[in-house]
Parts: structure tokens; C-alpha cells; sequence
């Protein structure tokens, strides 16, 4: 989607104003040049407002000016004419979009407005068509939502998308997390998987019910302990997330404590709590080997030889019995079966087909096959017992008797708890120390970092009760799914039934591979076009060794954005990166993720040159405002900007910008403007002037001077 044109009729102090947009592959950039209090916010909300209705503006906003006098309806209206292109067909068409109001200016800053009108307009040959149904959702369709803050971007706030700001930085992750998501169109995809992950289960279940009662009982059984491991997994992942911020923020917070200096052994007293911690980490780890050991011991045969030795040995003596009395082992069958084909009995008789000797042997070999697999089974039982034997002897004799084992490994877990509890003991006595220390915001640290690792403790064990619960109903699925598999193979399953399953399955498996690659291929692209933009931007040469920003990335797990910098360190984007790294770092996001995704949108930026200055500036213009490549997705840019902002880059505006448009508000008048043109009351109006004039409307003192603009 491309602007063309825009008219805004009493929205704040724009009272009937004008604006050409540049839709110019060649010159994609339009500048609207206006200086603090001249209407670049009022426009970006206008825009905003025309598109998303009151949910694209702030709560309460009021729409006209305070200037307006009471009482008195006013009509506020912004009509928009843009081009959009159809994702699927390529065809393009033009739109003009109208939003209007009714409302009513009160005392103070109060308001009554009426409902908004909305109406779409198609642009076709014999002329503007109305698009009166489907309005709403064909506008939410080209203009989502939840990419307003993508395509409308304030640039004061512009960094605190990432950082700074009084938001935390949780929710700038998360407004990282969502930019991303919805811009590469996770959350489609992911309804799709879970659609075809529903649809799996439900021909999953009405496969096995066409196998009998038995197979769908065991479906059903299959499928809630599915459901039950899924739901622990997800309370096991949310434990996990929250454990990882209670580290974070101990982590903080034990980093200002350990800066903190001049308050008695406080940094000897952290050295040796990180040095407890550490130890008492060692003493868990040493815990979860010597449990797994037991585990181990309490599923191996030993425990059945030594809870079933009476047994056993009484099993050996009667299969003894069997082998002195020559039952087993026992090839008799397979005698038989040689002599048969021979054609020569054991005693040398001739065994002629149909004769009576023949007769009776064959007789011998189907009784004998009917016994032969239990005296198999026998002599199986006997070679296994045997072995059983011999191997628990050995064991004894080496001292690695089940008894042995269970005794030592019941002396290492005494052992292990015994000096974790020193560790814990020693730790908890050097924390109180700590709390002693005689300092405010000491205090107000250590009794954080305490009630946080109180948090963390009790997160630890439920995550370590979650682990042991997922892992015995996966154990129990296990064996579930063997039976069914059994049950299933030797089960007469409808056809159509089985043939809608595989469907279903197969759309499963595509629809995983597409999220999959859309959560790695994809975001890597992102990740990688972020960084070459934003080391650009800043002027970042990686082949010096004094560089200390090394590149940024967004991590394939968390989809945060991470800063590196040398020894495989991380800076952290709120107090070790400079206001217009922070600004170019956001912009350089924004920017990668439109291109990757080859979203055709306006990137309209209000101030985005605060806080840069010099090559950062002019390089960072020239990225975000390169003409369109063949082949690669058409975009403008709409940059509102102050006389400073565009100071020393006159030049590259020149080159790329196809439109160009000057605010200037009355009410600047004397202080600022030199001419007086609208006595009575404040408004906003529009010139020709480009980024190097001035006129009677728009010249202010010392234009001449400071920016040596021409007078028009």
C-alpha cells in the first residue's frame, strides 16, 4: 500500500490541509518540513485515527482543537487516497478512504462525539465506486492493527521500542516478540498447527474406534495422557520463563549491590555467597547423579534377582528336573522332521508315503509341535536363570552385589545432603551478615535479591517435581503406545477412516515445517538485514580492533534482540548504547522486517533525526530511503522533519525526496514567525516551499541566517 494524497479538515490545529505524497520508485522519499508545535504529531494521529478509528490513537484523545468554541458541532474528516497491491493476483488499485465524525467541543478539554462514518471508495473506470459492504474488514485487512506502531512510528519514542523509556524492559521484549510475530505471520501459522494437530487427534480417534472397544479405549486413555503432558510441559515452560527473570534480576540487583563500596566486607561477603551459591550447585548436580544411579539400580535385573531369589532358585530346580529328565532341551521335533524327509526311520525301517510308520511319525510331529514352544519357552527360562545365577555370584564375589551397590549408593546421597546443608547453612549465615550492613538501598537490594531467591528456590522445586511427573506419564505412554501398536496391527481399521488420518497427519507435518522455517530461516534473514543495516547506520568497522559494538541478532529462542560486543560480551541497549544507536538500532529492526516479510507499506517516522547528528545522520537517511532495486518490493518513506533535523543532509533530500511540504502554524506569531497571516484564531496550513525555501507564510527569525534558505 502506497499514499498518494491526503486531506484533513478540523483535526486539532489543521484546520483544511493538503498533502501530496511521492509514490516515485526512483524518489520513494516524502518529507514534510515543520517545526515543534506545527502538526507533525497532529498528522501521524490523523492518519492513524483514518485507518484504526479511535483504537489508533490515545484513550480519550480529543479530535478538534481547544480553540474551537463550545458548544458548536464540528465536522472532523480525513480522507486518504492509496494505491494497494493484491498480495495473490499482483494487481494493483486505488482506494480513497473517508473517516468522519461529529464532535462537539465542551468546557475544559471535554468533548461529546458521535459515531465515526467510514467509507472506501474504489477508483475504476467509469469512475469512484462505494464499497459499502465488507468496509470494516477490508480496511483491517490491508492496514492490520497490530502493525500500526510498524507503519506510524513516533520518533521521540522511536528508541524506547527497544530502549529506554519508562516501559520495562519485558514489555519491549514483548513488543519485540509481537512485531516479529505477526510481521512473518506466525500466529496464522500457528492456528493452522493447532488446527491440524485437533484434526490429528480427532481422525486419530475415530480410526481407533473403527478397531473396536478396546483399541478406542486405549486411544482415549493415550489422548488424556497426551493432554496431561502437554499441559505440564506448558506450566514447565512457564517456570522456566520465570525462573530465567528471577535470575535476571538477581543478577542486576547483585551487580549494584557488588558496586556498592565503602560499606564494611560487603564485596568479600559477595564473593563468598556467589562462591556458596556455586557450591551448593555442585552439591544439586552431585544429588541428580547419585538419584539417577538409583533409578538406574531400582530398574536393572539385580532388583529382581535379589526380591525374587527364593523363587528363582526353585524356577532353576525344577527346570534342573526337566534337563535330567531329558525334556529339555530338547531337538526331538527337528529329528523327527529329518527322518521324515529322509525317508529312513531311526531303527532303519523304509518310510514309504501313506504307510503306517509314515503315518505315525507325522502323528509324533504335530503332537510334538503343539509342546515344542513351551519346552523353547523352558529352555529359554533355564539358560536366562543360569546366567542369572553365575552373573550374581560374580557380582558378590567383586562386591557388586545389589546390596553392595544400594548400600553405596545410599551412603553418597546421606553424604551429599549432609554437605549441601553445611553449604546452605554457611550460605544462610553470610546473607545475614549482609542484611546487617547498615545501608538504605543495600537494605533494599538484599531483601530482593532474598525474596526473589525464596522465589527462585520454590520455582526450582516445583520445576524438579514437573521434570519427575512428565517424565513417568512419558514412561507410561511409552507403554501405552506399545500396546496400542500391537492392538492396532492385529485390529480390521476402516479404510476411509485410516486414508483421512494419513491426510491429516501429512497436513500436520507441513504445516510444523512451515512454522519452523518461518521461526528460523526467516528470522534469521531478519536478524542478519538488521545488522548490516544498523552497523552502517552507526559506522561500525568490524576489521578494527577498538570497535566495540561487534553486531546485533535476534536469538532463535526467545526472538529477543541481543548486542554483541568483544570477548563474547553483551551491551545492554538501555544504559550502554548512545540515544541515536538506540533510535538507528529500532529503525534498522523495523526496516529489516518490512523488507523480509516484502510488506508494501508507507514507513511514516515522525522526528526520527533527534539525538543524531553528523555521518550518523546522513548515513542513516540514505539507508532508509534507497530507491527500489528490480524486483524487490515498491515502499515509500514519509519522514516529518524540523529545519534541523534536515540541516546538513540538504543534499541526499534533494537526490530522494519526490515531495516535499512545509507546515507552518499561526500561532508561532511574533515570538517565531516573522509574518502574521491568521489573526483570529490558531490553525495549520500548508506551503510550497521545499527543504531550501522560505516564504511570507513559513519564514521564521533567523532562517536567512542560520539555514541560509531562499526567499519564494
Amino acid at each position: 500500500m502506497r499514499i498518494e494524497f491526503v486531506n484533513i479538515i478540523n483535526f486539532k490545529l489543521l484546520s483544511n490541509i493538503s498533502l501530496d505524497f511521492s509514490t516515485d520508485c526512483e524518489k520513494p522519499l516524502t518529507v514534510i518540513r515543520a517545526e515543534n508545535g506545527s502538526g507533525k504529531t497532529s498528522i501521524l494521529y490523523a492518519l492513524r485515527w483514518a485507518f484504526y478509528g479511535h483504537r489508533g490513537i490515545p484513550e480519550s484523545m480529543r479530535l478538534t482543537s481547544t480553540a474551537e468554541p463550545i458548544d458548536i458541532p464540528v465536522c472532523v474528516e480525513v480522507s486518504i487516497k492509496f494505491k494497494d497491491t493484491d498480495h495473490y493476483s499482483g494487481k494493483e488499485t486505488r482506494y480513497r478512504l473517508i473517516r468522519s465524525c461529529i464532535e462537539i467541543p465542551r468546557n475544559g478539554d471535554n468533548y461529546d462525539r458521535g459515531p465515526d462514518q467510514l467509507r472506501l471508495l474504489e477508483f475504476t473506470d467509469s469512475g469512484e465506486i462505494d464499497k459499502e459492504l465488507g468496509t470494516s474488514g477490508q480496511i483491517s485487512a490491508m492496514f492490520p492493527e497490530h502493525l500500526a506502531d510498524i507503519f506510524f512510528t513516533n520518533g521521540d519514542d522511536v528508541q524506547r521500542f527497544i530502549a529506554g523509556g519508562r516501559s520495562s524492559k519485558k514489555e519491549r521484549q514483548e513488543r519485540v516478540h509481537d512485531s516479529i510475530r505477526n510481521l512473518l505471520g506466525f500466529k496464522s501459522v500457528e492456528e493452522v498447527a493447532q488446527l491440524t494437530d485437533e484434526t490429528v487427534k480427532y481422525n486419530k480417534r475415530k480410526l481407533a474406534a473403527s478397531g473396536g472397544e478396546k483399541l478406542s479405549e486405549l486411544r482415549s486413555r493415550l489422548d488424556e495422557l497426551e493432554d496431561k503432558i502437554s499441559e505440564m510441559q506448558t506450566n514447565l515452560n512457564n517456570l522456566y520463563g520465570n525462573r530465567k527473570r528471577l535470575e535476571e534480576q538477581i543478577q542486576i540487583d547483585e551487580g549494584e549491590l557488588g558496586k556498592l563500596t565503602g560499606i564494611g566486607n560487603l564485596e568479600e561477603i559477595q564473593t563468598r555467597i556467589r562462591s556458596l551459591e556455586s557450591d551448593i550447585d555442585e552439591c544439586d548436580r552431585n544429588e541428580s547423579f547419585v538419584r539417577n544411579n538409583i533409578k538406574e539400580l531400582l530398574q536393572s535385573e539385580d532388583v529382581m534377582r535379589n526380591f525374587l531369589n527364593e523363587n528363582l532358585e526353585g524356577g532353576v530346580s525344577f527346570l534342573n528336573k526337566l534337563v535330567d529328565r531329558k525334556v529339555i532341551p530338547s531337538s526331538f521335533l527337528e529329528v523327527l522332521k529329518d527322518r521324515l524327509d529322509l525317508g529312513i526311520c531311526i531303527c532303519g525301517e523304509t518310510l514309504y508315503d501313506n504307510s503306517p510308520r509314515h503315518y505315525q511319525i507325522r502323528q509324533l510331529i504335530e503332537n510334538q509341535q503343539k509342546v515344542t514352544p513351551q519346552l523353547e519357552r523352558y529352555t529359554q527360562l533355564l539358560h536366562y536363570a543360569r546366567n542369572s545365577e553365575e552373573q550374581k555370584i560374580r557380582d558378590k564375589e567383586q562386591g557388586k552385589g545389589f546390596r553392595e551397590r544400594a548400600d553405596s549408593l545410599s551412603e553418597d546421597l546421606i553424604r551429599c545432603f549432609d554437605h549441601r546443608k553445611r553449604k546452605v547453612g554457611d550460605l544462610n549465615a553470610e546473607k545475614a551478615r549482609r542484611n546487617q550492613i547498615d545501608n538504605t538501598r543495600v537494605k533494599d537490594l538484599t531483601k530482593r535479591i532474598n525474596s526473589n531467591n525464596n522465589k527462585l528456590g520454590e520455582i526450582n522445586r516445583k520445576i524438579g517435581s514437573l521434570e519427575s511427573q512428565i517424565l513417568t506419564h512419558q514412561e507410561f505412554k511409552q507403554v501405552e503406545e506399545k500396546k496400542y501398536q500391537e492392538l492396532e496391527k492385529l485390529a480390521r481399521l476402516n479404510k476411509t477412516a485410516k486414508v483421512r488420518f494419513t491426510i491429516s497427519k501429512d497436513f500436520q507435518t507441513l504445516a510444523s515445517s512451515i512454522l519452523t522455517s518461518l521461526k528460523t530461516q526467516y528470522v534469521k534473514r531478519v536478524s542478519d538485514r538488521m545488522n548490516d543495516l544498523f552497523l552502517d547506520i552507526i559506522g561500525v568497522d568490524l576489521n578494527s580492533t577498538t570497535a566495540v559494538i561487534r553486531g546485533v541478532e535476534i536469538d532463535n529462542k526467545n526472538y529477543n534482540i541481543v548486542i554483541n560486543s568483544v570477548e563474547g560480551k553483551t551491551l545492554d541497549a538501555d544504559t550502554e548504547l548512545f540515544g541515536a544507536a538506540q533510535r538507528a538500532l529500532t529503525l534498522a529492526f523495523i526496516w529489516a522486517l518490512m523488507e523480509v516479510t516484502e510488506k508494501e507499506a508507507p514507513r511514516i517516522i515522525d522526528s526520527p533525526l533527534g539525538m543524531t547528528s553528523g555521518a550518523v545522520k546522513k548515513r542513516m537517511v540514505d539507508r532508509l530511503t534507497q530507491p527500489t532495486k528490480n524486483n524487490c518490493i515498491r515502499y515509500q518513506v514519509i519522514l516529518f522533519m524540523t529545519r534541523s533535523e534536515i540541516r546538513d543532509i540538504e543534499d541526499l533530500i534533494t537526490m530522494r525526496a519526490g515531495d516535499i511540504t512545509t507546515l507552518t502554524c499561526s500561532k508561532d506569531y511574533p515570538i517565531d514567525l516573522v509574518y502574521e497571516w491568521s489573526p483570529d484564531k490558531p490553525i495549520v496550513e500548508t506551503c510550497n516551499c521545499d527543504h531550501t525555501q522560505i516564504c511570507k507564510k513559513c519564514e521564521r527569525r533567523f532562517d536567512v541566517q542560520r539555514f541560509n534558505f531562499r526567499k519564494t
